[in-house]
């Protein structure tokens, strides 16, 4: 009798064998997979059919590389890095409930829901 095992856990970016060929993994559902495919742009192939391949194996992993502190923003005008700059602090503020820097008992995402919309209005940044 046969033992349950965890399927191998499958992500984008990923290199991988099946089907005798080496592949890329593009897109990756619940599911399915997303395939590099030499004859066509892409293949979709089940999941379970994919680790069910007798020559499947996973044979690159990518690093996950940091992203820089601007990096390519500052190759854009300045009101454009500004405004990147602005949504970012507001991106992180929906995240952490605090904008980056705040000290305690700054408004938050909250006391802005809560009636204080009308703050970012003096900034351009409101409606």
């Amino acid at each position: 009798m046969g033992s349950l095992k965890r399927p191998p856990a499958l992500v984008v970016g990923q290199r991988v064998r099946f089907e005798g060929q080496v592949r890329g993994v593009l897109e990756v559902t619940a599911r399915a997979a997303v395939l590099e495919d030499a004859e066509a742009p892409h293949r979709v192939v089940a999941l379970i059919d994919l680790f069910e391949t007798a020559d499947f194996e996973i044979l690159f992993q990518p690093e996950r590389m940091p992203l820089p502190q601007s990096g390519l923003l500052e190759t854009f005008a300045p009101e454009v890095m500004k405004r990147a700059l602005w949504w970012e602090g507001h991106v992180l503020e929906v995240l952490h409930g605090l904008p980056p820097g705040a000290e305690t008992g700054h408004t938050t995402a909250t006391g802005l829901r809560t009636g204080h919309i009308g703050d970012l209005a003096p900034e351009g940044q409101g409606g």
